[in-house]
């Protein structure tokens, strides 16, 4: 949106270590107090909601319109444009409803946080916006108004996810002695407690020893932070020698990871959009996913990858009828390439500035 000349700003929490005003990229970022610092993730950052509300309105003054973003700050953002007396759009990843009894942090987001986002949902935001068909249908579970929602996709950063850094992701394999391997694997949040629920990453490690039963020379690769949790759960499996880690890696060398593997994989309960899949996907890469939250949109099952049910069983038959099949590998990801080109951030911010425009507007009518 810089690029094309408009000015945006962006207010979040200020944590330690970080400017109370920055200019990144020519987006201006400014950063408000919040309670609790040291305990950001609970209940630090609920806090925020509450303490950005005089900056947040002061700032808002100035705008054409304002986005926010749930879960936190779209507890007060409505408040916010009412006395700033501006337009209101609130972004909404997804909703997780009843699924916050499985995969709620604590004992408050469990019980309460489902009437959170009813709550949110019936506060007076002039439009609400999501990345997925499946997230719009949980804000509409959740009692939103359809007609006010606009489903707006992410994009994809095809200058970094593409299939030119093959090479790379061979360099890899040898770097690691793979060669002779079959690779699936899965990179990002690999953490099993608390919210870590939600990725489904011990149903992964159980789905890799059956593919390691049917294949013993199938090698299963992570990547990403919460390693150390899995430990135990790997030996309990006896998969802790099959099973390679390599770490958290800068974002422009995820695609090298992406492209040493034969299989991607997502096995996560929950997902409004998944980037994962969508830049491995970008990267030429067969994926396998659970036919949960908004996997269906990014795999178009048996034409670009697979999608199977979350239990290990039917995760391990679809990622062994990739790595069986070199046929269908290179189809997945011709396809998968080729079906992934239409995620582009310009279209995403068209339909932002689409959705801006029409809030304005009507807006505008109401005065």
């Amino acid at each position: 949106m810089v690029k094309e000349g408009h000015e945006v700003h962006w207010l979040t929490a200020r944590i330690p270590d970080t400017a109370q005003d920055e200019d990144y990229s020519g987006i201006k970022i400014h950063r408000t107090r919040i309670l609790f610092q040291k305990q950001y993730k609970f209940p630090g950052r609920l806090t925020y909601a509450f303490t950005s509300i005089p900056v947040a309105v002061n700032m808002a003054k100035n705008m054409d319109v304002l986005q926010f973003n749930t879960f936190v700050a779209g507890i007060t953002g409505w408040l916010i444009a009412k006395l700033a007396r501006k337009p209101s759009v609130l972004f909404c990843h997804e909703f997780f409803g009843h699924k916050w009894k499985h995969l709620g942090q604590n004992i408050v987001e469990r019980t309460l946080y489902p009437y959170v986002e009813k709550l949110i949902v019936r506060m007076p935001y002039d439009a609400f916006a999501c990345p997925s068909e499946y997230s719009k249908q949980t804000l509409i579970d959740a009692g939103a108004p359809a007609d006010k929602i606009f489903v707006i996709p992410h994009g994809i950063d095809f200058a970094i996810f593409n299939s030119e850094s093959r090479n790379k992701g061979e360099e890899l394999r040898r770097k690691h002695a793979l060669e002779n391997h079959k690779l699936f694997g899965f990179t990002g949040r690999l953490n099993i407690k608390k919210v870590g629920h939600s990725k489904n990453i011990v149903g992964l490690l159980k789905a890799a020893k059956i593919v390691m039963e049917k294949m013993p020379d199938a090698r299963l690769v992570l990547g990403g932070s919460g390693f150390e949790e899995l430990g135990p759960k790997l030996k309990e499996l006896g998969i802790e020698d099959k099973t390679i880690y390599l770490g958290t890696r800068p974002r422009e060398e995820v695609p090298h990871f992406f492209n040493m593997l034969d299989v991607v994989v997502c096995p996560a309960l929950a997902e409004g959009f998944c980037f994962m899949i969508g830049e491995a996907l970008a990267c030429g890469r067969p994926s396998v996913a659970t036919a949960l939250g908004a996997h269906n949109e990014r795999i178009v099952h048996e034409d670009t990858g697979l999608l199977s049910s979350e239990t290990p069983e039917a995760l391990a038959d679809a990622i062994v009828k990739i790595l069986n099949d070199k046929e269908i590998a290179e189809k997945f990801g011709r396809r998968a390439a080729e079906e992934t080109k239409k995620l582009t951030w310009e279209n995403s911010i068209r339909k932002h500035l689409e959705v801006y425009q029409k809030v304005m507007d009507e807006y505008k009518s109401k005065k």
